[in-house]
């Protein structure tokens, strides 16, 4: 019982020691990202006219989309503070510190920028559908996926649709290209192959660990057969055979991310979904543009 009180009472120690240098470095040192947050300024919005609740609709989403996006921004700080302080234990303690206090933040932030992409995604959807209800004589109610008929079903549409649906919607306006271009950017496949595909594996099965472990040890694929076809000289090679297929195991195993390394990956990411949002910006600008001016 003593040895367990004295680990408890070293723990405790751990904790207060490498949380008061976290506080020195939150206080003594900038970060990554280096921009201001997001504003709140949404008063445009108010000033032009909407079809029904559309302006309030616009607004509200526009608001929890900045959220979302400065809880990011915060999340990162802290990140990057965490990893520094970290830094300077050992490999015991680096154990139990990333456990107490970074592993859930930076598994969070992994996890935004395919939530992002969605979300900016549909923000962008509602708000300019409001606008050409607002602005366009005949535009009517409706977006591709929805029930035409009381006793049809809502049809959800894949990504890939959502955002061809959207590419149609915002076409009119040349800031509807960049827009697209800057959306596409957020959760590129470049970024979920340099992961290891962190988001989907973790949400739908086994995903890379952070800093320690690995993970698929073994391996199970289907894979085309092949037959060893004897050559000329006597030996033989392993010749495909079309048409046919086996199972095959093998040793495999995901490494784990790098937490430094996934932090910049994970930077780069948010400074991407910080530049579409600015673009999202100037497209509604765009679209409230051709919307009468409220009284």
């Amino acid at each position: 019982m003593a040895d367990l009180d004295h680990m408890i009472d070293d723990l405790e120690n751990l904790f207060r020691n490498a949380f008061s240098r976290y506080l020195e470095r939150r206080r003594g040192a900038r970060f990554q990202p280096s921009y201001a947050y997001l504003s709140y300024d949404f008063s445009a919005i108010g000033g032009v006219k909407w079809h029904m609740w559309g302006g309030a609709m616009v607004q509200d989403e526009v608001r929890e989309l900045t959220n979302i996006l400065n809880h990011w921004h915060e999340a990162l700080h802290k990140w990057q503070a965490w990893n520094d302080v970290i830094e300077h234990y050992g490999e015991s303690a680096k154990w139990e510190l990333r456990e107490e206090f970074l592993l859930a933040l930076a598994h969070q932030c992994m996890l935004r920028p395919s939530s992002v992409r969605d979300t900016m995604g549909a923000v962008a959807t509602n708000a300019m559908h409001q606008v050409r209800l607002a602005s366009e004589s005949g535009y009517k109610d409706y977006l591709e996926g929805e029930p035409k008929r009381f006793d049809k079903r809502v049809r959800y549409l894949s990504r890939h649709k959502k955002e061809r649906r959207l590419e149609k919607l915002v076409s009119q306006w040349p800031e509807g290209e960049g827009f697209m271009t800057s959306l596409r950017e957020i959760d590129s496949p470049e970024y979920r192959t340099n992961t290891s595909d962190y988001r989907n594996r973790n949400s739908h099965f086994i995903g890379p660990r952070l800093a320690i472990g690995v993970t698929h040890k073994v391996v199970r694929s289907v894979v085309q057969s092949t037959e060893l076809v004897k050559q000329d000289g006597g030996t033989y090679i392993s010749t495909p055979m079309p048409g046919e297929w086996t199972v095959a195991y093998g040793f495999g195993g995901t490494p784990a991310l790098d937490m430094e390394e996934a932090r910049i990956m994970n930077l780069q990411q948010y400074l991407n979904a910080r530049s579409c949002y600015k673009k999202y910006w100037r497209l509604l600008e765009a679209g409230m543009a051709s919307m009468a001016c409220s009284e």
